[in-house]
C-alpha cells in the first residue's frame, strides 16, 4: 500500500523562499498523516508565469532550494516530487526533483509537452523513465504531458505502477483534468494522480482539484479550489486485478501503430 499526499499549494511567484516555507509545513502534515510520498504542483518552488526570469530562478540538483528539501525529505522520512526550473545549457528545463525518503536524489524528469508560450522559456524534455522504489515503480509527466496517452503509455510500458503529475492547470479545464487523470489510469490500468495548484497568478486563476483514479479509472479523490491537502491509498494489488480482463498492455497491436512514430499526419 503506498500512501501519497497530494499538496495543493498556491505558489509565490519568484519567491522561493515563500514557496519553501509552504512546501515545508505540507511536509509536515503529510507526516503527521504517515504519507510515504509527497506531489506538489508544477513550478511550486517558483510560480508558474516566471517568464524571462526563468534563467535567473534556474538551479541544478546541487542548488540551495534543492538541498533544502533533500533535508526536509530526510526529517519528514517522506518521498517528495515538486516542481522546479532545472538549468540546462541554453534555455532552462520545466522540471519536476523526485528525492526518495533518504534524502538521496532519485532523478528529474523535464516536462516533454511544453504549452501555448512555453517554448519561449523552456526546452523541451524528452521522453520520462519509471523509478524502482520501496512504494512501487514511479512514473512522472507533468500537466500537458497529461493530455497526450503516449506519454502514459511510454509509463506503463517501462512496468510504472502509478503515475504522478505535478500541474499547474488553468480554468476553464476542470473537465478535461477529471477526464484526463481518469482515461490515464484506466486505459494502463495503473494508478495515476495530479496535485494541480491554486489561486491567481497575474490574470490567470488556476483551480486545484487535485485528483487520483485507480487502474479501473474510478476517482480515488477529487480535490476543491482551495490550498488543502488529500491523503490517498495505492493498493498495487488492483493493477492485476484490473488486467484480468481487458488486459489493454497485453493485447495492444503495435505494428498497427506504426502512423504513430513515423511523425507523418493529416491533420497538421
Amino acid at each position: 500500500m503506498a500512501k501519497i499526499y497530494l499538496a495543493q499549494m498556491m505558489p509565490e511567484l519568484l519567491d522561493k523562499g515563500k514557496n519553501l516555507l509552504t512546501m515545508k509545513s505540507c511536509m509536515e502534515r503529510a507526516a503527521q498523516q504517515q504519507a510515504d510520498l509527497i506531489l506538489f504542483p508544477e513550478l511550486s518552488l517558483t510560480g508558474y508565469f516566471t517568464r524571462e526570469k526563468s534563467g535567473a530562478m534556474a538551479e541544478d540538483v546541487e542548488g540551495p532550494s534543492i538541498s533544502q528539501m533533500r533535508r526536509w525529505a530526510m526529517e519528514y522520512n517522506l518521498k517528495v516530487i515538486f516542481g522546479f526550473v532545472e538549468k540546462a545549457r541554453v534555455k532552462p528545463y520545466n522540471s519536476a526533483c523526485f528525492i526518495n525518503n533518504d534524502g538521496q536524489i532519485l532523478g528529474t524528469y523535464q516536462k516533454n509537452h511544453l504549452w501555448d508560450e512555453e517554448y519561449k522559456y523552456f526546452s523541451a524534455g524528452e521522453s520520462g523513465r519509471v523509478w524502482e522504489t520501496d512504494i512501487g515503480r514511479i512514473g512522472i509527466m507533468i500537466c500537458y504531458d497529461t493530455e497526450f496517452p503516449e506519454t502514459a503509455r511510454m509509463l506503463a510500458l517501462q512496468g510504472a505502477d502509478m503515475i504522478l503529475a505535478p500541474t499547474a492547470n488553468m480554468s476553464p479545464l476542470e473537465h478535461s483534468q477529471r477526464i484526463f487523470i481518469q482515461s490515464r489510469a484506466m486505459e494502463n490500468q495503473i494508478f495515476v494522480a495530479t496535485t494541480n495548484r491554486v489561486g491567481t497568478e497575474e490574470t490567470t486563476y488556476f483551480f486545484g482539484e487535485s485528483a487520483a483514479a485507480d487502474p479501473y479509472g474510478n476517482l480515488l479523490v477529487l480535490g476543491d479550489q482551495t490550498v488543502s491537502g488529500y491523503l490517498v491509498a495505492f493498493d498495487l494489488d488492483k493493477i492485476n486485478e484490473a488486467r484480468n480482463l481487458p488486459h489493454y498492455l497485453r493485447d495492444r497491436k503495435p505494428a498497427s501503430y506504426g502512423l504513430l512514430t513515423s511523425g507523418a499526419s493529416k491533420v497538421l
